[in-house]
């Protein structure tokens, strides 16, 4: 039964505030200033938001924004004029031109030349535009929903230490109660009312509670450096919590949430998918101006730095220029039939993600409601537990009961803790997992 709890405790313990939280902050303020390292405190609402303007993975949404309002640009700005500069320099090495009998020598040369174009029509500028500025949505909602995972893991994160926290105020008070226990019967040892093995199994169970405490503070450490993670501050950051576990995890918040409506079209997922389809829409649209006439227009302006001694060329010459497709074996008709082919398939992508998500919600409401009532059965196994426990405690002192019933009291009792801190996590984590799939965080 032991080996059992303890592998109970270390799966379930993960979070909450109490007795470790308000110890740490009196450490804290007995330490010297020069000694003080850097000291935050936060609800859960600004934790979130303090991870949301310094977490790293959204820098990097926010930074592939930027880099999709700049491609925007850049298609925008290859229909604009466009202008460039050449200069050259020839030199025949002494060559001569022979013309009607006379020999000419061929002066070097050296020309400035600057050139501006301007295109006129291009069917696939004005779909590279709308594809680009698609592309700057589908990166922005993108970053809406790192936000909202960043948003989840801070919750969890800091949910997960108030969880652990509340757990080791449980097994410290089971600690207290059993090393009293234990003395107690130590005493009785001494003076022949109790034998040495009911004083060792006392004991025993004593060592077990604190093995179980210091698995749960090394849960500790680990869910504050999670925290810290998510957050994006220095790991030698001290993190002290505003919030108590009761009040972010109660039946009336988790009825709020099973009362919410969920509307698929609102999910990120679903609105990344719409962009895909309309990309792959605007791909047909390419395919299909690709058939069309490129126009433009073009001027040069020559300044001649050094002339030939025959300089028959102009100093400034306009013109149009047109391509027009005429034959491609099909290719082109092969082209859009395949983009059309990919606009069903993303349709049908998007279909079927709103039917896993409606599924997924049916089934995270069902989550959640078995997980409220298996906490509300675990409080009162846990109420049950200790009452019993404190009444074969009291037969024991009084000679009633023996060593052997009080350990299994005690044994049921840490059970029944373990039992309880797990049912907190799976409210935790069904109503997490809810309200991220609302978009409630």
């Amino acid at each position: 039964m032991k080996i059992r709890f303890k592998q109970i405790v270390f799966c379930t313990v993960t979070a909450g505030m109490g007795f470790a939280a308000y110890a740490q902050e009196q450490q804290i303020a007995q330490t010297p200033p020069q000694q003080q390292a850097t000291v935050l405190q936060f609800t859960l609402k600004e934790a979130q938001e303090h991870a949301l303007l310094h977490n790293k993975n959204i820098r990097n949404a926010g930074l592939a924004v930027s880099e999709a309002q700049k491609k925007v640009w850049e298609s925008i700005s290859t229909g604009l004029p466009q202008a460039d500069a050449t200069l050259d320099y020839q030199n025949m090495m002494g060559f001569k031109m022979s013309l009607f009998g006379q020999s000419i020598p061929l002066e070097p040369t050296s020309t400035l030349q600057v050139r501006v174009t301007q295109l006129l029509f291009n069917g696939s500028y004005w779909i590279g535009i709308k594809m680009a500025k698609i592309g700057e949505k589908i990166s922005e909602t993108m970053q809406l929903q790192s936000e909202l995972d960043v948003k989840q893991q801070t919750r969890s994160a800091y949910l997960s230490i108030l969880v652990a926290l509340e757990n080791k105020t449980i097994l410290e008070k089971s600690l207290a109660d059993i090393e009293t226990l234990a003395k107690s019967t130590s005493d009785m040892v001494k003076i022949g009312v109790a034998e040495q093995t009911d004083a060792d199994q006392l004991v025993v169970q004593v060592a077990s509670v604190m093995n179980n405490i210091k698995m749960v503070e090394r849960a500790v450490e680990l869910a504050y450096n999670l925290l810290r993670f998510h957050l994006g501050v220095d790991i030698n950051t001290t993190i002290v919590l505003k919030e108590k576990l009761d009040d972010l995890i109660n039946e009336n918040s988790a009825q709020d949430i099973l009362g919410t409506t969920f509307d698929p079209e609102n999910n990120y997922n679903i609105q990344l998918l719409d962009g895909q389809t309309e990309l792959a829409r605007k791909q047909v649209q390419l395919e299909q101006v690709a058939t069309l006439p490129t126009v433009g227009m073009f001027y040069n302006y020559t300044y001649k730095l050094k002339a030939s001694t025959f300089d028959m060329s102009p100093n400034n010459v306009i013109g149009l220029q047109a391509s027009i497709p005429i034959f491609a074996s099909g290719r082109r008709h092969s082209k859009i039939q395949q983009a059309k082919i990919k606009v069903e398939t993303a349709q049908n992508n998007k279909e079927l993600a709103t039917e896993q998500l409606l599924l997924q919600e049916k089934q995270l409401r069902f989550n959640l409601n078995n997980a409220l009532e298996t906490l509300h059965l675990q409080k009162e196994t846990l109420a049950v537990s200790q009452r019993v426990l404190e009444s074969i405690t009291r037969k024991y002192r009084q000679g009633i009961s023996s060593s052997f019933d009080v350990t299994t009291a005690n044994t049921s009792l840490l059970q029944a803790q373990g039992n309880y801190i797990s049912a907190v996590n799976s409210v935790i984590t069904a109503q997490t997992e809810l309200e991220k799939l609302l978009n409630t965080l």
